[in-house]
């Protein structure tokens, strides 16, 4: 599954300042979720599958780290 460059830096991005706004997140679900209403408003189409796979992508890649946390989900930038 073959995103486009510029799509896959502009979810990125989105995630990127989602997690900077929230600080955490309880779940994984839960950021997928804001991230379709921001692309929906910015008229970005992209399946809540292709998000899941950029999220453990950059988690793989070292740009996002998970740790538990007392809220939820903490997500070092």
């Amino acid at each position: 599954m073959e995103i486009p460059k510029d799509t896959r830096e502009q979810i990125e991005k989105i995630i990127l300042k989602i997690l900077y706004n929230e600080n955490a997140v309880k779940s994984t679900n839960l950021l997928i979720e804001k991230v379709l209403a921001i692309t929906f408003e910015e008229k970005i189409t992209i399946s809540e599958k292709n998000i899941k796979h950029l999220i453990n992508r950059m988690d793989k890649e070292k740009k996002i780290q998970f740790s538990q946390a007392k809220g939820g989900w903490k997500i070092q930038i």
